[in-house]
């Protein structure tokens, strides 16, 4: 389990899917991501390769407006609706049981765009080119002015044009994209 960092469900302990695949944030690095971003009030937050929905979560309970969710594993998904559940936020998210690309797809289609888009992979998903290709589909769904926030295992050339900021933190790299 992990806590809820901040905001109104602050201290609030999360269910985390007990397999190899879900690497939940540390609250360290969630602040760290929080800090940097300044403000979730009243965003639309998407949250792909959700895991224990701890980022579009933790987004509602610092004012975020509406979390929608994607993942494909079912334990990931019932995490994710227990979690809601308990924060009492069933009501200011939807959750999707699908692939990324399949649950991207979808989304595009029906117009949906995003204030602030969190993207964490398992690491086995990356390879040369994913991290631009993850990133690049995440632009689709991005209101202008948005930020996407993608976590990944080692540091990858961003070949887009957008503007973004690599943060290293331990073994990890946590990358920040944003269109002008």
């Amino acid at each position: 389990m992990i806590k809820i960092s901040n905001g109104t469900k602050k201290g609030y302990r999360l269910k985390v899917p007990n397999n190899n695949l879900v690497r939940p944030k540390t609250s360290k690095v969630r602040k760290m991501i929080f800090d940097i971003l300044f403000s979730v009030e009243g965003k639309e937050v998407l949250d792909i390769f959700a895991g224990s929905g701890s980022l579009g979560i933790e987004s509602l309970s610092l004012g975020a407006k509406f979390s929608t969710f994607i993942d494909k594993s079912p334990t990931s998904i019932n995490c994710i609706k227990d979690n809601l559940l308990k924060c009492d936020f069933v009501s200011q998210s939807i959750v999707i049981n699908k692939e990324f690309k399949e649950g991207a797809r979808m989304l595009i289609r029906e117009k949906k765009r995003y204030d602030l888009i969190f993207i964490d992979p398992p690491y086995s998903y990356f390879d040369d080119k994913t991290l631009n290709g993850i990133i690049r589909t995440a632009l689709k769904l991005s209101s202008p002015g948005g930020v996407i926030v993608c976590e990944h295992p080692k540091k990858e050339k961003i070949i887009l044009d957008v503007e973004n900021r690599v943060k290293e933190y331990k073994d990890k790299f946590i990358t920040f994209c944003w269109q002008d």
